[in-house]
């Protein structure tokens, strides 16, 4: 074999070089021209390289020689840096995974398992197994497995039919009907029989053995949601396929339901996805053990609720980590849960509405879509939602929740409010807690975050408008919120709460302890309904009121029961339910509390949410209640009804309040100032023990924020069907495009209305018709409110010199009781000077006033805005001031004004107290007659007024 024929099986080196033995001169690998001698050195094996016992680089010959390695050797390199990659790889997997808590064991078998022979591989994971006394029907199975590189392990177990002696106990769950609380914050309701999937007219079918009866019952395409995510689980558990498998097994099993079969991946290189199908439908999650985070949702068909099984979730789930080194167990933070729950499908026919009930239980297959769906159940984003209690009365369900939403409070904050330390947040732990909500039937009744905001707004607006309210009655209101308002006004004698519903008020008790906690009022009690001015009548308020005041002769009426205030604190006008439709609209009951309050007495009733933009009119739309209720309060005789909003009072929509006056004249004490409401709230307000205010929203200001009524009202008013007058004159003042004749193009000089009619406004130009005249001045007329007129007249008869300001705004003001009393405007500018138009000679006013004169208006018959016919006026009402300016922006030049020509005005238009209305008539006619003259040419010539 020559040597270029061995060369084929060597590698060549890029760069050889010869080598020096201690000998002699030898070549390390023999040349080419050695190679062809006879006597050559015989080649070393093919799989060998002759290397010298030394080798002196001093004597290298700088000639190019090559270096030939074999194919084993370089095999060789490469497996051993192999080897020592992955040993170097493995270890820093192992040190990671270590760090973590984590097992750095994988599993590369992919096993399929159809019962309990699991025999090719060390992990057993649980089997599903059936309920004692449960009938599960047989099934058909199809699967198929795909190998996937990202799963180690794939696994599917099948149910176990033949455990028969499975009994799972849970003490979270009581046979008591009421929930209870565990360590954990959570409760658990009466027993959670999730099973129920069909409608029977047989059995109830709460018996868990009748959950799939295919024969009796019917399926139907609904069912329940339940979406949980939890965070701060320990990465062992997450990792584990058998740990979570067996804490699936016992959920499913405490929540009795029936798991027919699972199947379960461990991923590669961390994590275990399950998925589990049930008789009712399917449980699933995956896990994510570096981030400590499970996400699963189980679904079911059944009736009962989900929400139960609450507590079993975390507590089998939500597994706290395990310190590590240098971790102290203080600074792990417990595993927190968010959760969801959605009703899902379809219920036709057997919604709250129907009669068609399941054995006296509709809840199964029945239910509302109310609050607490919409913004509690359906919500995953609430850093806290724990169900602090969740019951059914006699009457109606309660459910108390505690919630804390990030965008309100943030969960660092509240855990330094709890810490005890100096910081701001645990000096001030009610700033920065989560909020509580109050739910009957699923409504949202009241809230800790709008408790003040709500209650102070339906009880003091009335209260403090009131001149002595003694004797308060109030209708619902069970979670006391609304007596300890009342307890806080010193001239309450006795405050009266009619509730239906006893549990309610206990129940607030002991989870809404804020609600009726009076301790900080002066001489009461640590709880309101023990102040021995508060008494509790556990009965229908309806039936209270009816029974006692709808006539005379009941033998409950005594005249030393009327109330000064009946605060009507109970379900809203658009629930769907019966008892709210009579409570806004019976004829007796309604009568009942008009008849039930004193003659100065005012009733306070809660109507609702505000009307929403695009909303119909109250009567064709959802709070046709509200709109009736309006009505047949106007029917029995109050004579002023008012509306106001609160939008800080925790719900979903600015919160209504109406007050509706049995005296006219209350209205003055409702429209009183800033200041003299402030006076009143601190006459009147009862002392703190602690020495901060009792009151915490409502004060003066707000006051004057609940005179005028929301713009959303004044639309629905004028949305009716019949559209009223007003309204029609308020659009045209918008869509009318008039000129506006400034006060430059007017003057002052000598009326030619009479001989004594003294000064006249006259035109300095040309004025055509429909015209507005002086309107800037108009919108600086000066009021003169009740109170202040009241202080004017005494204080005229007894100091000198006051008669001057008495006589000139009586004689150039404009008088009314739009205030409840009388008042008066007085414009700022040269048309207070206007003269009265006698015999309809008038071209300033209203094109409606044109038919009344003094001449053929009948002083008996007092037109319909002098009469007050409508108690409840919106649009009036919000623009009270513009109309207390005489003027009021809807008077115009009624035909064209020639230049020179006097302005006159139609006096009986701003007529409009009907208690002097026949003797302002006679005294237009006298003056128009020329018999006698004004009160201002009286005064201003010394002759002593009529």
């Amino acid at each position: 074999m020559t040597s270029s024929r061995r060369s084929k099986k060597l590698l060549r080196a890029s760069t050889s070089f010869s080598a020096v033995s201690s000998g002699g001169t030898e070549p390390l690998v023999p040349s080419e021209r050695d190679s062809d001698s006879d006597d050559a050195m015989p080649p070393p094996p093919v799989d060998t390289v002759h290397v010298p016992n030394s080798i002196n680089f001093a004597n290298v010959t700088p000639t190019q020689e090559q270096v030939k390695i074999t194919y084993s050797f370089l095999l060789m390199a490469m497996a051993m840096c192999g080897i020592i990659a992955f040993a170097i790889g493995s270890a820093a997997r192992i040190l990671l995974l270590s760090m973590h808590g984590l097992s750095p064991s994988l599993h590369a078998s992919i096993h399929f398992n159809a019962g309990n022979s699991d025999t090719r591989r060390p992990m057993k994971l649980p089997s599903p197994t059936i309920i004692p006394g449960k009938e599960v029907p047989y099934t058909t199975y199809t699967s198929k497995t795909f190998q996937m590189a990202g799963s180690a392990t794939s696994n599917t177990l099948h149910i176990d039919r033949r455990s028969t002696a499975l009994k799972t106990s849970i003490d979270d769950f009581d046979d008591d009907k009421k929930c209870k609380g565990n360590d954990l914050g959570w409760v658990a309701c009466e027993d959670p029989d999730l099973t129920k999937c069909t409608n029977s007219s047989g059995p109830s079918p709460k018996a868990a053995n009748q959950h799939n009866d295919d024969a009796d019952g019917i399926h139907f395409p609904a069912g329940q949601h339940l979406l949980i995510d939890i965070k701060d689980v320990d990465s062992s558990f997450l990792n584990s396929e058998e740990r979570v498998a067996t804490a699936m097994i016992e959920l499913i099993n405490e929540s009795k339901l029936t798991l027919l079969s699972y199947h379960c991946h461990s991923l590669v290189p961390i994590g275990v996805s399950c998925a589990g199908v049930l008789l009712e439908s399917h449980v699933a999650f995956h896990t994510w053990p570096l981030e400590g985070v499970i996400t699963m949702d189980l679904f079911t068909c059944g009736g009962g609720l989900l929400i139960p099984v609450l507590p079993s979730i975390q507590r089998l789930f939500g597994v706290p980590r395990t310190p590590q080194l240098g971790e102290e167990l203080e600074d792990i933070p417990e595993p927190s849960l968010q959760w969801a729950h959605k009703w899902r499908g379809w219920r036709e026919g057997f919604g709250p509405e129907s009669e068609d009930e399941i054995d006296g239980d509709d809840s199964a297959l029945g239910h509302s879509y109310n609050d607490l769906d919409r913004y509690v159940l359906t919500k995953l984003n609430h850093d806290i939602k724990t169900p602090l209690v969740s019951t059914s009365t006699e009457y109606q369900t309660v459910d108390v929740y505690e919630l804390l939403h990030p965008k309100e409070r943030d969960m660092q904050s509240y855990k330094k409010s709890l810490s005890g330390d100096n910081s701001y947040e645990a000096q001030h732990p009610e700033l920065f807690g989560p909020n509580r909500l109050l739910m009957l039937d699923g409504v949202i009744q009241s809230t800790l975050f709008g408790d003040a905001s709500y209650h102070e707004s339906i009880v003091h607006p009335a209260m403090f408008t009131h001149s002595n309210p003694k004797r308060v009655a109030i209708v619902g209101g069970g979670e006391g919120a609304t007596l300890r308002e009342v307890l806080k006004h010193e001239t309450v004698e006795r405050a009266v709460m009619i509730e239906i519903d006893e549990s309610v008020v206990e129940l607030a008790r002991e989870y809404l302890p804020e609600w009726s906690d009076c301790s900080d009022i002066d001489a009461s009690s640590e709880w309101c309904f023990d102040d021995e001015r508060a008494e509790a009548k556990f009965e229908d308020a309806m039936t209270y009121f009816v029974d006692t005041f709808y006539n005379d002769n009941s033998a409950r009426y005594q005249r030393e029961d009327e109330y000064d205030i009946i605060i009507m604190d109970a379900l809203d006008p658009n629930d769907g339910v019966d008892f709210a439709t009579y409570l806004y609209t019976s004829d007796s009951y309604i009568q009942s509390l008009y008849n039930g309050l004193t003659q100065s007495g005012i009733l306070v009733v809660q109507v609702g949410e505000i009307p929403r933009n695009r909303a119909p009119p109250d009567e064709l739309g959802t709070f046709a209640n509200r709109a009736l209720m309006i009505k047949k309060l106007e029917d029995v005789g109050f004579k002023s009804i008012h509306i106001y909003a609160e939008a800080h009072s925790g719900f979903l929509a600015p919160w209504s309040t109406l007050v509706t006056f049995k005296d006219y004249e209350t209205r003055a004490d409702w429209h009183r100032n800033e200041a003299e409401m402030e006076i009143r709230v601190q006459k009147r307000i009862k002392r703190s023990k602690s020495g901060n205010p009792l009151l915490r929203y409502f004060d003066g200001p707000t006051m004057m924020g609940y005179q005028i009524p929301p713009k959303a009202f004044e639309r629905n008013y004028c949305l009716r069907q019949d559209t009223p007058e007003d309204c029609s004159l308020q659009n045209e003042l918008y869509t009318k495009h008039r000129q506006i004749i400034s006060v430059t193009d007017l003057e002052v000089r000598n009326s030619t209305a009479g001989e004594h009619a003294g000064r006249g406004v006259f035109a300095r130009k040309d004025i055509p018709a429909e015209s507005f005249i002086a309107l800037d001045d108009d919108a600086r007329s000066f009021h003169v409110l009740p109170s202040t007129w009241a202080v004017i007249e005494t204080m005229s008869e007894e100091l000198d010199g006051l008669d001057g300001v008495e006589m000139f705004i009586d004689g150039y003001g404009y008088n009314s009781v739009l205030l409840g009393k009388l008042h008066y405007a007085v414009d700022s500018g040269i048309m207070i000077f206007s003269n009265h138009g006698c015999n309809g000679t008038y071209n300033l006013g209203v094109a409606e006033s044109c038919k009344a004169t003094e001449t053929n208006i009948d002083i008996h018959q007092i037109p319909p805005l002098v009469a007050r016919e409508s108690a409840y006026n919106p649009l009036v009402a919000r623009h009270l001031r513009k109309r207390m300016s005489g003027i009021g922006g809807h008077e115009c030049a009624m035909r064209d004004i020639k230049a020179g020509e006097e302005i006159l005005v139609n006096y009986l238009y701003y007529e409009v107290n009907p208690e002097e209305w026949k003797e302002d008539i006679m005294n237009i006619r006298g003056q128009c007659l020329g018999e006698h003259v004004g009160d201002i040419t009286k005064y201003e010539s010394g002759t002593e007024r009529e």
